[in-house]
């Protein structure tokens, strides 16, 4: 029989600054949802997830899942008042959000607002009326003892638009947006609520551009509407999006956002939350499923693992790394990557688009170039700043280096283009570069890099660097003898500058690096890589395409 001591580490030394961190509060008062998607159980998620620190009031005790509520059992009156005046008496609560509530619920709540007066906490009210799934969480005189007793004291109301109708006591014809706007005003009115935020989820509508959703909100005192049109997710897995958008909303607010910024926080995680999604149910359970609510949370072990004073490898083992380079046929994971079906339509796009060729006969009109280059010039400052996380990731310091003169090799192309912009186009203004302004095709690339660095690791960071230089050279090498823009040209120099030997040779180092990553990179995880290159690529699809629309 043997043993060992493990000494267990300290704090990391930044996190300690916040030591007795003051933490914002959140009391949700709710039923229970033991499956976890929603209810008080998504609340407490939610608020955890916003750096909350979440209490819970338990209205009614639930058997449910994704799939049906099986059984609803109350909380005895007297029960729900114990939990409520402890709560309140000896913790601090900066926000209230309610949920499911009941006939006892609604009573003692009413009764502790009217007592707590002008120090009651901020409250929001989601009235929680009919589950996702359709099944009935509430009895018919809710929605109006909602209205009497609680909703006179919220400072936000969240129904769906079933609930609006229940709360209202009659249903309508939704058409347009003026028909929601109506909704919330007269919903304003009878709830003597001012403020009222109309859920559009079960309403999507269609331009364009495709299906999209619409949450409308509305602020009494100001007589003003704010509509937050956000992207319409094909799933049929929203179990709990309105328990975790009113915690959402109720966890900004405690943290002393205002409330349009409160709302749209909300409305943002919700749906990343549904976007993301998560795998939890068994194959049984075809629709409803539960939404991710800690898509954004890190793993506390993983930070551990990689602390620099870890000292407990005998008793907490690090999982050994295989190499996914024999994952890859012929050996060349650039080949095999531009090849892949995720991501040959993008890099297709991408190496053929309609700009070079426009740029190599001279034909792109010269303000859409210096449009380009412009962008471009705030594109490589960002660039160079991502790689520069990236060799503070390398694991050796011959990474590093490679990073550090891709660095260098960008300072040099910044410099390209100030001489393009000063020569070519006559930019004088020694603070031109400063006012340029990022359009919404860079504005998402640069979003795409500093995320992948900020969540990603370094293998991650190099891949998302990668289509940049190899795409650009592959473009202009095989178009190089089709080149007829004027001799002396910038559009000239700009297309020999990405066919020359250098860059050539500079592309068979990206190639080599490539497969140098897959090294240290879990085979299980190989489609990450997969996706994050598909996905450049088509952000440099779509920034080559913002310079030809450029008017």
């Amino acid at each position: 029989m043997t043993y060992s001591t493990v000494n267990i580490n300290t704090p990391p030394p930044y996190l300690a600054l916040a030591s007795n961190e003051k933490l914002p509060t959140v009391l949700s008062i709710a039923g229970t949802d033991p499956s976890g998607g929603a209810g008080v159980e998504a609340d407490v998620k939610t608020i955890t997830a916003h750096r909350c620190y979440a209490m819970t009031c338990i209205t009614a005790l639930n058997a449910q899942t994704p799939v049906k509520v099986y059984s609803i059992n109350n909380t005895p009156k007297e029960v729900v008042s114990q939990m409520l005046d402890a709560n309140l008496q000896d913790m601090k609560c900066d926000v209230i959000k309610t949920g499911m509530l009941t006939t006892a619920a609604i009573e003692v709540l009413h009764e502790k607002l009217l007592q707590l007066g002008e120090n009651r906490p901020k409250l929001v009210v989601d009235p929680v009326l009919v589950a996702t799934s359709g099944s009935s969480l509430a009895g018919k005189d809710i929605a109006s003892l909602i209205t009497e007793k609680i909703a006179p004291f919220a400072d936000i109301l969240t129904p769906n638009i079933p609930e609006c109708f229940k709360l209202l006591g009659e249903d309508r014809e939704i058409s347009k947006l003026r028909d929601i706007f109506e909704v919330a005003k007269d919903l304003a009115k009878i709830t003597k609520c001012s403020n009222i935020l109309v859920k559009g989820g079960h309403i999507p509508w269609n331009d364009e551009e495709g299906k999209y959703i619409t949450d409308v909100l509305y602020l009494g005192a100001e007589q003003r509407f704010i509509t937050f049109k956000g992207n319409f997710v094909n799933t049929t897995h929203t179990h709990g999006t309105g328990c975790t958008l009113a915690s959402a909303i109720a966890s900004n607010l405690a943290r002393g956002y205002s409330l349009p910024q409160s709302v749209y926080g909300g409305i943002e995680y919700v749906q990343n939350a549904v976007a993301i999604g998560c795998d939890v149910t068994k194959e049984t359970v075809k629709d409803n499923g539960p939404i991710n609510h800690v898509y954004a949370i890190e793993i506390p072990l993983e930070k551990m693992l990689s602390d620099e004073c870890f000292t407990a490898s005998d008793a907490v083992h690090k999982k050994p790394v295989k190499s996914s380079l024999n994952k890859i046929p012929g050996g060349s994971f650039y080949k095999y990557l531009i090849n892949h079906p995720k991501v040959k339509p993008h890099w297709d796009s991408y190496v053929n688009h309609d700009f070079v060729r426009k740029v190599a006969d001279g034909s792109l009109e010269p303000k859409k170039f210096q449009f380009f280059i412009e962008q471009d010039y705030l594109y490589l400052v960002n660039y160079a700043r991502i790689s520069c996380i990236a060799g503070s990731k390398s694991p050796c310091l011959e990474d590093l280096e490679k990073e550090l003169v891709i660095v260098e090799c960008v300072r040099n192309g910044l410099c390209q283009h100030e001489r393009r912009l000063r020569e070519e186009f006559g930019i004088k203004d020694p603070d031109y570069l400063q006012k340029i302004q990022r359009g919404p095709a860079l504005r998402a690339y640069c979003r795409y890099f500093n995320d992948v660095s900020r969540r990603g690791n370094w293998q991650e960071l190099v891949i998302a660097l990668n289509p940049c230089l190899m795409g650009y050279v592959h473009a202009l090498t095989k178009i190089k003898d089709e080149v007829t823009a004027a001799e002396g040209s910038v559009y000239r120099e700009w297309c020999e500058t990405y066919s020359s030997s250098w860059c050539h040779e500079a592309m068979l180092e990206g190639e080599k690096l490539l497969n140098h990553i897959l090294e240290t990179y879990p085979p299980e995880k190989l489609d990450t890589l997969v996706t994050i290159y598909a996905e450049v690529c088509e952000l440099e699809a779509n920034f080559w395409t913002a310079a030809l629309e450029y008017e």
